[in-house]
């Protein structure tokens, strides 16, 4: 159904710095509700989109929309109004351009709607994609939190773990079982499990000095704990914070939206790095060099990414995995190929990353995944291997480019961001 008080909302918003007023004043109130315990409209929720680097792929918003019947109605120069025009013809929020490969979407509407409107969007199209915050970048995200803020701060974080491929192997051996991901089913308020897996989802709400303290010997005994899948960055402007999502999603539980903003603008930089450093280190090409006239010589640059597993896992997983994966067209990990079966734990996939459509190399045991990404294949399709691999895999997995640690990286690409704050 539509919010048409949200609609005629954002419709009557003609100016950057009325927007700000309004999501300001908005977020005011929410505060005040959340205080109260009495929420009676949705929080401010701001989604973090990645479209490309390459410019001379580059499309202006407008025309990535316009291809999903999406309207972008402009407001100032990278600032849009966002109409839905598919259905109820629903303005949905506001559309910032950070820069032309960064795009972060605003809305008032409640979240499990505007979650499923986004995701179809990117599901939808080639040229988007989600920014993915895996629980390696989140330990990192972590420690820039504990630096920032002051350590009687209250941080919170999520965690979450589900191995969905994780099946037992007389379902798996069962011919007329469904292709289907495994999941629990509701019967007349009865909640029947249908197979047991491993499963965690835990939130930590503490002063940043505790969780400082103790996080890191925690994630030593319980390796779900390395599975970051959301962080709350405290706003020093005021009480409550900023919670960012593995699948860039952030939502503000403070009173102030400038300081949301400036702190999604914050992450995205670090990300921005994060993701030069990564395309750097992994694209491979054949770089050419004229030595005498008229001898050349080829060389081979770039590396490959590397996801070793804690523990090997079971061959009924693995086959799950590469069957989930690549039998369905809409899969969590938005790759599309033929395996080719090397060995009873061994495939090959010469492949393509939906996102741009551009080639992929894999090569997956029950041990490792590791890829090889030419040249052109956007350095975002990484970062999402990284994060599902942790999610629904291990959670424990550690990720190398090269020689080189992945955590390590991202400490290198955070390390030169500086957080500027709007007031």
């Amino acid at each position: 159904m539509p919010d048409i008080g949200i609609s005629k909302e954002i419709k009557s918003i003609g100016s950057r710095e009325k927007m700000i007023r309004y999501l300001d004043g908005y977020s005011a109130e929410r505060m005040e509700e959340l205080d109260e315990r009495k929420m009676k409209r949705p929080l401010v929720k701001s989604y973090m989109l990645e479209h490309v680097g390459d410019t001379g792929m580059q499309k202006t918003i407008t025309e990535v929309l316009g291809i999903l019947e999406v309207e972008t109605e402009q407001i100032d120069e990278n600032l849009y109004r966002v109409l839905d025009t598919k259905e109820n013809k629903e303005y949905m929020g506001f559309l910032e351009v950070f820069t032309p490969r960064y795009f972060v979407f605003y809305t008032l509407h409640l979240s499990d709607k505007a979650d499923k409107w986004v995701k179809n969007l990117v599901l939808n199209s080639s040229h988007l994609d989600h920014v993915w915050l895996s629980g390696l970048t989140f330990n990192v995200l972590w420690q820039r939190v504990a630096y920032l803020t002051k350590p009687h701060r209250y941080v919170s974080i999520l965690f979450v773990h589900e191995s969905i491929y994780q099946i037992d192997s007389e379902i798996y051996e069962d011919e007329n079982e469904e292709d289907k991901e495994i999941s629990l089913s509701l019967d007349e308020g009865d909640v029947i499990e249908i197979v047991e897996r491993r499963a965690s989802k835990f939130k930590l709400v503490d002063k940043i000095s505790i969780v400082q303290e103790k996080l890191g010997k925690l994630q030593d005994l319980y390796s779900p704990l390395y599975a970051i899948s959301q962080l709350r960055f405290p706003s020093p402007v005021g009480r409550g914070g900023h919670d960012f999502y593995d699948n860039g999603k952030v939502t503000n539980r403070s009173g102030n939206f400038r300081d949301h903003r400036s702190h999604i603008l914050y992450v995205l930089r670090i990300y921005d790095e994060l993701m030069k450093k990564t395309e750097e280190k992994a694209w491979y090409s054949i770089y050419k060099e004229t030595v005498t006239i008229p001898r050349q010589f080829q060389k081979l640059i770039g590396s490959p990414v590397t996801i070793k597993f804690e523990e090997p896992l079971s061959k009924e997983t693995f086959d799950y995995w590469i069957k989930s994966t690549f039998g369905r067209i809409n899969n969590r990990f938005r790759l599309w190929g033929n395996p080719i079966a090397l060995g009873p734990r061994k495939v090959h996939v010469y492949g393509v990353d939906k996102h741009l459509w551009k080639p992929i190399f894999l090569e997956l045991t029950d041990k490792h995944l590791i890829t090889i990404v030419p040249k052109g294949t956007c350095g975002n399709t990484i970062h999402r291997l990284i994060c599902n691999i942790q999610r629904y895999i291990d959670p424990s997995a550690k990720a190398y480019i090269g020689d080189i640690e992945y955590k390590t990286i991202v400490d290198e690409s955070s390390k030169g961001v500086k957080y500027e704050p709007e007031y």
